[in-house]
């Protein structure tokens, strides 16, 4: 998913691609118009949609994954640190964002891009959990893939 796109001369209609990797549909407007993707699905749109939408769809991933964390308590309580921490994430470029917009984009590069697009009020988190995230990744892209059986020839028994 978007291998061999020469980012430094990208366009601004030229498409990429975008994944849903939640188990829920997602759907945003962009110039007024809507822009839906089923869960797991991927989709081309022109650069500045996709980058919309990951945006948004970043944001939605990494709020859902904090909220998982409240408490009774902390629901009760309007000043529990996890509301901060859950409003900071709309406003703020963390190493969560990073991680789930590489999840949605699957290129580094285009993660830079989204996050220079933007215009978060800095960097929160660690930044050493996105780099080590990273570079499980690319470990596990340059393992060989094992053979696919389905290409042998068939064997015929009379």
């Amino acid at each position: 998913m978007n291998e061999g796109i020469d980012l430094a001369n990208l366009k601004e209609h030229d498409s990429l691609y975008i994944k849903n990797p939640t188990a829920e549909d997602f759907g945003w407007r962009f110039n007024g118009e809507m822009y839906s993707i089923r869960a797991g699905e991927e989709k081309s749109f022109s650069k500045f949609v996709v980058f919309h939408l990951a945006h948004h769809l970043a944001t939605k991933m990494i709020v859902k994954d904090e909220e998982k964390k409240i408490t009774p308590e902390d629901a009760k309580n309007m000043n529990a640190a996890i509301h901060l921490r859950i409003a900071q994430l709309g406003i703020y470029d963390t190493h969560e964002r990073r991680i789930a917009l590489y999840r949605i984009l699957k290129r580094k590069e285009l993660v830079e891009a989204v996050i220079l697009c933007y215009p978060f009020k800095g960097f929160i988190g660690e930044m050493g959990e996105y780099e080590r995230f990273m570079e499980r990744q690319t470990q596990s892209d340059k393992k060989p893939e094992p053979p696919n059986k389905s290409l042998e020839p068939l064997k015929i028994t009379p």
